[in-house]
């Protein structure tokens, strides 16, 4: 494919997950204590489809900004947090899954 295949490909695709979303939140949103739910499931939903593209493709999808923001800021509270331990002993195991929780929950 070239650029303009590959940009026209990537509009309709786009098109027609965001026809799938707002026809999925007109449905479900229309009462208000839903859409939190909702968005949960949209959100769910989207996360799962990335997974399977990622399989069937071999290749996992890049950071987006926000994520790399959030790992960013995750990795500079972990080391204010951690930085009193590095001047007396090293734990280099500890460290590395409280930063591992911090990042990716418990």
């Amino acid at each position: 494919m070239n650029s303009e295949e590959v940009k026209q490909a990537h509009y309709e695709i786009k098109r027609a997950l965001n026809t799938v979303l707002w026809d999925f939140s007109d449905q479900h949103f229309a009462n208000k204590e839903n859409v939190p739910q909702a968005a949960f499931i949209m959100q769910s939903a989207l996360c799962e489809s990335v997974s399977e593209v990622e399989y069937q493709t071999g290749k996992m999808a890049p950071f987006s900004n926000k994520q790399i923001d959030h790992i960013c800021y995750q990795i500079g509270h972990w080391y204010l947090m951690m930085k009193p331990l590095f001047e007396d002993r090293h734990n280099l195991s500890f460290m590395k899954e409280n930063l591992k929780a911090m990042i990716c929950g418990d």
